[in-house]
């Protein structure tokens, strides 16, 4: 649902714009780009770099996004970074010592998932504890469950499971109010930012989508072509 774009200069958020409504991110991304930039009072040859978040999460909103960004890269000469939406959405809980589960809904009765745990203070790293996959909602808070530990859920997915972690993990599950769940364009940025400095010289021809599972469409049409063979 949520479109988001920001502008962080160093460490200053600079300016932030999201929309959480359902509209084609195709036809808003641009123009929020370009809201951001006049804002700002900035022109687009002072972008240094771009980040965007490549997934896991829809496969349309992360090809819309993927090509925004290595279109923006490519026309600016510029490095490109792609971020895990999940990874960006675990920054966003500054706790220290935080176990920390983004979810997003995968449909089929899964979710993008994985674990992070927040180490020493609020503006240390994560350290990853379960790797992102694609995961059906019972058997990811049956293994949450044996940390016996507070675990804070974050992401779009917690509109569909919210209910249901609370029955099953009761006061273990953390579960932040609607407003707090949206994956926001400052973390992705702030996450790239980092990865940047590690590898400045990331290229928007090495950014790809991080799917995490093969897309409806292609699992339908190789599901027709075998049909259509044993006919």
């Amino acid at each position: 649902m949520a479109c988001s774009a920001a502008l962080l200069q160093e460490e200053t958020l600079l300016a932030e714009f999201t929309l959480n409504v359902r509209k084609t991110h195709s036809e808003r991304l641009m123009p929020l780009v370009d809201h951001l930039l006049r804002e700002s009072g900035l022109e687009r040859e002072q972008i240094r770099a771009v980040a965007v978040a490549a997934g896991p999460g829809s496969f349309t909103g992360i090809r819309i996004g993927v090509a925004t960004a290595r279109g923006l890269a490519q026309g600016l000469a510029v490095p490109a970074v792609g971020v895990s939406t999940l990874e960006a959405l675990a920054e966003g809980v500054p706790v220290p010592e935080a176990l920390i589960c983004p979810l997003l809904d995968a449909r089929r009765n899964q979710v993008y998932t994985a674990l992070y745990r927040r180490e020493g203070s609020p503006d240390s790293g994560l350290e990853l504890l379960i790797p992102p996959a694609a995961a059906e909602i019972a058997p990811l808070a049956a293994r949450l469950e044996q940390y016996r530990r507070p675990v804070v859920f974050i992401g779009e997915g917690l509109q569909s499971y919210a209910a249901y972690l609370s029955a099953v993990l009761g006061d273990q599950a953390v579960l932040p109010e609607a407003p707090l769940r949206l994956c926001r364009a400052g973390l992705v940025a702030l996450c790239g930012r980092r990865r940047l400095k590690a590898n400045p010289e990331l290229s928007y021809r090495e950014l790809v989508p991080l799917y995490l599972r093969r897309p409806e469409a292609e699992r339908r049409l190789e599901e027709r072509e075998r049909n259509s063979k044993c006919q």
